[in-house]
């Protein structure tokens, strides 16, 4: 299954429909805020330990960071059932993206986290990130 039918699969509307504050317009660098759809492929039985690092502390750190969580997925069908976190932040823009990230990277609470997490093993094994634009057609968000 490639990232289309994914989306097409998930109801791409239903996953934005969670943010709020944001009007149905052309987004991203242009004024407006972004959208970033990623994917986290784990390896072999670390789904699990991901999702309890997400639950419990990473969105946490997301949210004080200004990255706005919409929503995180786990896929019903294979080849990605069981083995991927799927999910979406918000931005002020593209360029804010870049900026939280950098900011994520480099964040002290992150990076003990990240430590004792996988002290035993990465839990990624490759990841896909879209940065995705509301259109002007789309209904508020």
């Amino acid at each position: 299954m490639n990232r289309r039918e994914m989306l097409q699969g998930m109801g791409a509307a239903m996953m934005l429909s969670t943010a709020s504050g944001v009007e149905g317009q052309s987004t991203g660098d242009a004024g407006g805020p972004v959208y970033e759809l990623r994917i986290y492929h784990t390896y072999p039985g670390k789904l699990e330990p991901l999702l309890k690092r997400f639950r419990e502390r990473e969105t946490k750190i997301f949210e004080r960071l200004d990255m706005h969580p919409v929503g995180y997925w786990t896929a019903d069908d294979d080849p990605l059932k069981g083995n991927a976190l799927i999910y979406m932040l918000r931005h002020k823009s593209r360029a804010a993206a870049t900026e939280n990230w950098a900011r994520f990277s480099k964040d002290p609470e992150w990076v003990k986290l990240k430590a004792e997490t996988e002290a035993n093993g990465a839990f990624v094994e490759k990841h896909d990130v879209t940065f995705i634009t509301l259109t002007d057609f789309s209904p508020k968000v």
